[in-house]
């Protein structure tokens, strides 16, 4: 005669303590998880936010060393042209990018140039009282097909339209005091770096007061870092 094995399952109650301590483990888990990938993308912006301002530095001393206009002064570089409606074309094409960083991932970064961008209130002639500025925009899934300025939207020829962890990078060459006093235009710079407010466009407007030592940034939705804003200060 033979005897059934009798196979026992997992009772209701076993079920719903299982899915609870599932449900437990995700709450706590995909937090860290989202959290530590966010960390990693401003990681990158910050140690491209580094580069960029080292390479900048790195320039107004060879300015100096090499003399010219200014004479032997340390001058900033200053950007050239506007980011056009089909984007940077030619020479444009994020050339400052390939300038300043030896290695980059172009489908991550995107390069706007943004003429009379800059209120240099301490310009010492009338031609410089508006500076050309750069923006490096990270963009972690892919360069967006349309960026928004204040100067129109940029078609950038390419596919992505996630709008999720976008971050920009500012930078602009500026007067100081010292150097309205002494007739040297762009004798320092400004940078800046913001999380994008998840619609892809570039909004902070910026307000530099004559004789002060900063700049009134205006975010317009998107938020500054605040321990990545940098100004040049030097006075007579």
């Amino acid at each position: 005669m033979k005897h059934k094995t009798s196979q026992a399952g997992f009772t209701l109650i076993e079920l719903i303590a299982v899915m609870v301590i599932l449900g437990i483990l995700a709450a706590v888990i995909i937090p860290r998880i989202t959290t530590l990938t966010s960390g990693a993308y401003e990681s990158n912006v910050r140690s491209m936010y580094g580069v960029i301002k080292n390479e900048v530095n790195a320039q107004a001393v060879k300015k100096a060393m090499t003399g010219g206009a200014s004479g032997h002064q340390e001058t900033y570089p200053e950007g050239s042209g506007t980011t056009t409606a089909t984007g940077n074309i030619g020479t444009l094409a994020n050339n400052w990018l390939k300038e300043w960083v030896e290695d980059y991932d172009e489908t991550q970064w995107y390069q706007l140039n943004l003429a009379n961008h800059y209120g240099n209130a301490n310009g010492s002639i009338e031609a410089n009282e508006l500076s050309n500025a750069i923006v490096f925009g990270y963009f972690p899934h892919g360069v967006l097909d349309e960026i928004k300025t204040d100067a129109g939207t940029i078609e950038t020829g390419r596919t992505s339209t996630d709008l999720l962890n976008i971050y920009w990078i500012y930078y602009a060459p500026m007067t100081t005091q010292l150097g309205n006093d002494e007739g040297l235009d762009f004798d320092g710079f400004f940078m800046a770096v913001f999380k994008d407010d998840n619609d892809g466009d570039f909004e902070p407007t910026f307000a530099q007061t004559a004789d002060a030592d900063d700049v009134t940034v205006t975010e317009n939705g998107d938020t500054e870092i605040d321990d990545l804003h940098w100004i040049t200060v030097k006075k007579p």
